[in-house]
């Protein structure tokens, strides 16, 4: 798996959810596990919710679940891919050629951690339940490894576009991608109103985006 665009990345997250069309039996059925399990993991965490849990929640048999979806781990990153195609629309207009690069940058960093502060299943999911990221990790290592990497990959052509002509070196990109990718553990925290001082959510992202992008420039080497 991989991608070099937003339209990519689209793709693969509604290929990873597969059919959830409210208009057709299969597409609706599946709709109803998602939300269910979503709920129910939201509520309660992953490890404190089977299978049967998610099947009494969606009004289903629990072999119906298992015709869709193969463990209750399938349905953990089925849901998560969900949740990020619903709010994709928050990065809607980062690949416009109009758009400048550090302004391409600064809408990355807001949308991700607007999308996540807008998913409790995502919210929980990045640090109210490490029980979640460890499943998905121990069961799915070389899925979760691709992902990691090629979101490292995307991030790092945002930050060389960022300060071109200027290039980064290898070790620095890496670590700025680090850190960007990391922001989204911190998402969470967004939602408590006196860490924000009054600000609303959006005014919090957009200021922390302006200043990771504000204050990001390559360092002189010559005078080092």
């Amino acid at each position: 798996m991989n991608f070099e665009s937003l339209a990519e990345m689209r793709a693969l997250l509604a290929d990873a959810v597969g059919d959830v069309d409210p208009e057709s039996s299969k597409g609706k059925k599946r709709l109803k596990i998602l939300e269910a399990a979503i709920g129910l993991f939201v509520a309660h965490g992953y490890r404190k919710t089977s299978i049967d849990d998610i099947a009494r929640a969606a009004g289903i048999a629990k072999g119906t679940v298992y015709l869709y979806f193969a463990t209750k781990l399938d349905v953990l990153y089925v849901a998560c891919a969900y949740e990020k195609l619903r709010l994709f629309a928050v990065l809607d207009g980062i690949e416009a050629p109009t758009l400048d690069a550090r302004d391409r940058l600064r809408q990355w960093v807001r949308a991700s951690i607007l999308m996540v502060a807008a998913s409790p299943l995502l919210t929980r999911a990045s640090a109210g339940d490490p029980d979640m990221l460890a499943a998905l990790i121990e069961a799915m290592p070389e899925r979760v490894g691709a992902a990691m990497a090629d979101a490292n990959s995307f991030i790092g052509h945002l930050l060389d576009a960022a300060v071109a002509p200027a290039q980064w070196t290898d070790d620095e990109r890496h670590a700025r991608a680090i850190v960007l990718q990391a922001l989204t553990r911190f998402a969470p925290l967004v939602g408590d109103d006196p860490l924000r001082q009054g600000l609303s959510i959006e005014q919090f992202a957009e200021t922390l985006a302006d200043v990771f992008v504000d204050g990001m420039r390559v360092p002189d080497r010559a005078r080092a």
